[in-house]
């Protein structure tokens, strides 16, 4: 009897977490997908048809992404619509007690893949970013800027969930016994060296980039929202001074045929999620345990140079102001202490767990326990995801052109040129979506 009871509760387990957790389209069939122009539309119609993942918050980041690259910014906007709902109401809950954040602790789960995503910090306020230029390419330069000031707006929420979980989890570390050390990194952790940048340990925050400031002050002063635009543009010059070139003053005497383009360039795709098993030591209790801890695979399809050519001021070097990657290994870094402790207690839960049903029902109860809650683990990593198609890197450059003159943009050993067209008013905004070599789209809108 105790062993029937404990081989049914394990097994309800295993069937309650297995249950629709993976995704139709996986992330390798995603990068497959956006790799050729030919393949995206129909990697589109997968994900649109994917019911299982529509209550996720990546599903739609990732559609947003691939709509936007698609030129369809209609469709992109409600995607990411869609995604913002998903985490407005996880705010709204976290919110009414912002303990429920801690809940996130995870001492009942047995997988670091069991974990909902809600984005982290960059994350939320690129989701804004990339959305405002949604509006920006559909002549809608006020939309895009209320998009920018709520980017601004969701970092502070984001800065309450940070000081919260840091609180948890010096709370839960005098909870487990042996005080494990969650200040130092992991012996054996793929990520050591990277969390130990220069770049990254020299990064002011972890949620914050230069290219969305520089895009916010960009798009609010062509809405004539001045004010605004000179927030942005102090901020974004105080992130990266290199930002502080698509501000400067045109070297260029002013004529009534020349106008400014704007160039924004987007390439490559951010790091996935995946999850490090390494062993951790608790030496006042004098063994060792498994911790689930994660990781981040290096960035995929980037590039490492984006120049422009005019031919008003030849060509110049476009500033890379979106560091996807250093973004990510900085959130990692401040988050690592909180994983850490978060892996030993659901390594310790998953002890208590196998202990019980060893006691209930013998020595083939607890191993099946052990079994049954391995295969639920590794079940639940296979739907561990996040934004996949979040640009990697993003550029933001202004040149000088005349009407009708063709703006030429190199990037990873191709060229792409754009007419200025001869109606132009005032100016020019060009989008170039460079997923990988063999799939890149090229915009333009005139303001």
């Amino acid at each position: 009897m105790n062993r029937s009871w404990a081989l049914g509760i394990s097994s309800v387990v295993a069937f309650f977490f297995l249950t629709g957790c993976t995704p139709a389209v996986s992330t390798q069939q995603l990068q497959a997908g956006a790799n050729q122009k030919e393949t995206v539309a129909k990697t589109i119609e997968q994900m649109e048809k994917d019911t299982s993942a529509q209550s996720e918050m990546w599903h739609w980041l990732n559609l947003g992404r691939l709509y936007q690259s698609n030129k369809q910014y209609e469709k992109s906007i409600e995607a990411f619509g869609k995604a913002e709902a998903i985490l407005d109401e996880y705010e709204s809950r976290a919110e009414v007690s912002m303990r429920n954040v801690g809940a996130g602790m995870g001492s009942l789960l047995f997988s670091k893949g069991a974990e909902t995503y809600y984005g982290k910090g960059y994350e939320r306020t690129l989701m804004h970013t990339l959305n405002g230029l949604n509006y920006a390419m559909l002549g809608n330069f006020e939309g895009a800027t209320v998009e920018m000031r709520k980017m601004e707006k969701r970092q502070e929420f984001w800065l309450k969930e940070s000081e919260e979980k840091l609180s948890e989890t010096q709370k839960k570390k005098e909870e487990v016994k042996g005080n494990p050390n969650t200040d130092q990194i992991p012996a054996g952790y793929s990520m050591g060296e990277m969390l130990q940048d220069p770049d990254v340990r020299a990064m002011a925050n972890n949620y914050q980039d230069a290219f969305s400031y520089a895009l916010s002050a960009v798009v609010s002063r062509i809405s004539n929202d001045t004010q605004y635009s000179e927030i942005s543009q102090k901020r974004a010059v105080a992130l990266s001074p290199e930002a502080s070139v698509v501000f400067a003053p045109s070297k260029q005497k002013a004529a009534p045929d020349t106008v400014d383009v704007y160039v924004v360039t987007f390439t490559g795709q951010a790091p996935v999620q995946s999850i490090d098993k390494i062993r951790f030591p608790l030496p006042s209790l004098n063994y060792y345990t498994v911790l689930d801890l994660p990781s981040l695979k290096h960035p995929k399809d980037d590039i490492s140079y984006v120049n422009i050519y005019s031919p008003l001021m030849g060509e110049s070097a476009s500033p890379r102001l979106l560091k996807t990657d250093k973004m990510a290994y900085k959130t990692l870094k401040d988050e690592l202490p909180l994983e850490i402790m978060k892996s030993v207690v659901r390594a310790t839960t998953k002890g208590v767990v196998a202990k019980q049903a060893s006691d209930h029902g013998g020595l083939l109860g607890g191993l099946a326990a052990s079994i049954l809650m391995d295969v639920t683990s590794s079940a639940m990593e296979q739907s561990y995801r996040n934004w996949e198609m979040l640009p990697n890197s993003g550029y933001l450059s202004k040149v000088s052109a005349k009407k009708g003159d063709t703006v030429i943009v190199k990037l990873g050993g191709q060229e792409f040129g754009v007419q200025v067209p001869q109606e132009t008013k005032n100016g020019s905004l060009i989008l170039v979506s460079y997923l990988s070599s063999q799939n890149v789209e090229v915009d333009h809108v005139e303001y």
